[in-house]
């Protein structure tokens, strides 16, 4: 018995003390952060490490859990997001919970912590794993979830991931879908508001023509060019939030050789991404959102005219 209780206890506290999902504490002395099991680490993340700022991208409503949960045990500067015109349109309510989510790394119920510190995977996969990738010399860990690895950009790779939805009826604009769109753009402005003391970096992605091929054959055009259009009206009077727009940027939105599908671009437009913001040439001001949607509109009109045909004669 006595035996079995020390057993356990060791297991527990190797557990503890290397605690690779950084449930308890930031990596321990003489480790490096090895962040590449998102729906593990992420939360662990956040309320662990030290930081000033953060980077959210995707879902809406999961980000704003994740912010939140940020701003309880940190202050930030800086919240630099990519709003996606798909989440705007989605349900407002906060959730974060997903099919296979360890929850009990998520909840503070310190009774669930059995799931973790008596799991076989995290004890024989992990541990050694994250261990060995911790104490390599040459690790960076600015890599830490690099989605990018392995993978390759090119028209081919996009068109190969491009499943092509067919046609439905084009979709007006109802009252409900409004509604939604209005209380998602409503959560933002909250958060906003709630922290003056942070700069919030909004921007809306470039999306591929593929994608717009996508939209509009889905009958989704219209919400979401509402949804970019109302966003941008509501945050730009913000005082503490830059919106940024890169959706009309047509050297790389009808280039498919930046993307490996039709949506994700390569890490060299990234790059490009952060070093716009901050500047003013995609910026949008209550004074220019207008003009630059009206420019996306166009541009939009194009491509569903002129360009996607050519990549679908047949069609």
């Amino acid at each position: 018995m006595i035996q079995s209780v020390s057993l356990l206890l060791l297991i527990a506290a190797v557990v503890i003390l290397t605690d690779l999902f950084y449930h308890y504490h930031a990596p321990a002395p003489g480790l490096k952060a090895v962040v590449n099991k998102a729906e593990y680490q992420c939360i662990g993340t956040i309320r662990n490490f030290k930081y000033d700022g953060l980077m959210l991208g995707s879902s809406m409503a999961d980000l704003l859990y994740y912010l939140n949960d940020a701003y309880q045990n940190h202050e930030l500067g800086y919240v630099f997001y990519n709003l996606d015109l798909f989440a705007l349109s989605e349900g407002p309510q906060h959730h974060f919970i997903g099919k296979g989510m360890p929850l009990y790394l998520y909840n503070n119920n310190i009774l669930d912590d059995i799931h973790y510190l008596f799991n076989k995977d995290v004890l024989f996969e992990y541990v050694p794993y994250q261990l060995a990738v911790s104490m390599q010399q040459d690790y960076d860990e600015g890599t830490s979830y690099n989605w990018a690895q392995y993978k390759t950009f090119s028209r081919e790779d996009a068109l190969l991931h491009y499943e092509r939805p067919p046609v439905s009826e084009a979709a007006e604009l109802g009252a409900d879908e409004r509604e939604v769109i209005e209380a998602n753009v409503a959560l933002l402005v909250q958060m906003a508001e709630a922290h003056p003391e942070t700069e919030f970096y909004f921007f809306y992605p470039p999306y591929s023509l593929l994608w717009w091929d996508s939209v509009n054959r889905e009958g989704r055009l219209a919400a979401y060019l509402y949804a970019a259009e109302r966003a941008a009206e509501v945050l730009t009077v913000c005082e503490n939030v830059h919106l940024y727009s890169f959706l009309a940027e047509e050297d790389i939105v009808c280039n498919l050789d930046f993307y490996m599908d039709s949506m994700h671009f390569s890490a060299d437009i990234n790059r490009w991404i952060v070093e716009q913001l901050g500047g003013n040439e995609y910026l949008l001001t209550k004074q220019n959102y207008e003009e630059e949607l009206t420019q996306l509109k166009g541009l939009v009109e194009r491509m569903i005219e002129y360009d996607i045909p050519a990549y679908f004669p047949e069609n």
